[in-house]
């Protein structure tokens, strides 16, 4: 399953617009008439920006042969840089370099799918909600933000093609007055498919409530890795032997598993470094992993680490199959 370097294109930058003052809506088209590739529902790809690397954006709209890429960028005024150097330099007639699309949140067939959406998470949902409509699917999307105008797209979630599947849930900045849940878990038929992105928080609540309930498939898109407690004993060193190389490194608490193996000049495929686009992904052969990925299911996780994020418990040796 280890997957190999991403293939890249140059796309030209064919049109913007500001969504709201913090959101901007990029469409991208293959330089020199390259046909894009098709996608479905869910997907994503890399943005490789000069001097700071790379980032993920969701394809905001269902793929038609001939059209542009969509994505819709966040400033992340506490981030590293990305999302800023977009805003600032992803103009119209502008040239990027972008990988094919990728999909680790694909939309599964189903009776009933519910998307749950907070904030800039709404953009791979918007595709899923509008592949649910061509289609004629049973669905429905919760929309929660702080208040209307930082909703983006909100104005298409009002067309009547989709307004009657759409709920908003507006909490002022008042977590009290969020999202309930519980009780929409609750109601939801046995057999609905569920997909949630959005902030930490909210994706923490829907898997901690859904995972309760039986008869409820849980699927979730995080741009990030699963932060740890500031107490986890996984912050501190293990060890990780090299099956096939004979290497054996140290991982300092401050260090990762990704760049301790590439000092050691071990040819490791890498990407986004965050545990989100799968490019890393090795097979363990024993240890006690601790995964902190969000590219990975429970059954492939039994067989593989994302090596940019995981960690193992203090003290033990971690042995991969590279």
């Amino acid at each position: 399953m280890k997957q190999s370097e991403c293939e890249s294109i140059i796309a030209n930058v064919v049109a913007r617009r500001v969504l709201n003052p913090d959101v901007i809506e990029i469409e991208l088209d293959a330089y020199d008439g390259f046909l894009l590739p098709s996608y479905e529902a869910g997907a994503h790809i890399d943005v490789r920006i000069p001097g700071i690397g790379v980032r993920q954006y969701s394809l905001v709209r269902p793929h038609r042969a001939g059209e542009p890429y969509v994505v819709a960028v966040q400033v992340a005024t506490d981030g590293r840089g990305g999302s800023r150097w977009i805003h600032q330099h992803l103009n119209v007639g502008a040239t990027i370099e972008i990988g094919l699309p990728r999909n680790h949140f694909p939309l599964r067939s189903a009776e009933r799918t519910l998307l749950i959406a907070g904030g800039i998470g709404l953009t791979p949902l918007l595709c899923m909600a509008d592949t649910c409509e061509r289609e004629g699917r049973a669905y429905s999307l919760v929309v929660c933000s702080r208040r209307e105008e930082n909703i983006v797209y909100f104005e298409e979630l009002l067309a009547p093609r989709i307004h009657g599947q759409v709920q908003f849930v507006l909490d002022g900045g008042d977590p009290s007055r969020g999202l309930d849940v519980v009780a929409l878990l609750r109601a939801q038929l046995v057999g609905t498919q569920i997909y949630c992105c959005g902030p930490a928080g909210l994706m923490a609540a829907v898997r901690g409530v859904g995972e309760e309930l039986e008869g409820l498939s849980l699927h979730f898109e995080a741009f990030g890795a699963t932060p740890l407690p500031a107490s986890d004993a996984s912050q501190t060193s293990f060890t990780v032997s090299c099956a096939q190389s004979g290497i054996t490194v140290e991982i300092a608490p401050d260090d990762t598993i990704l760049d301790s193996l590439l000092a050691e000049g071990l040819d490791v495929d890498h990407s986004c470094r965050e545990g989100y686009c799968g490019t890393c992904l090795t097979r363990w052969l024993s240890g006690a992993p601790i995964h902190r990925d969000t590219c990975l299911g429970d059954v492939e996780r039994s067989r593989y680490v994302a090596v940019c994020t995981a960690r193992a418990e203090a003290g033990s040796v971690l042995v991969l199959d590279i």
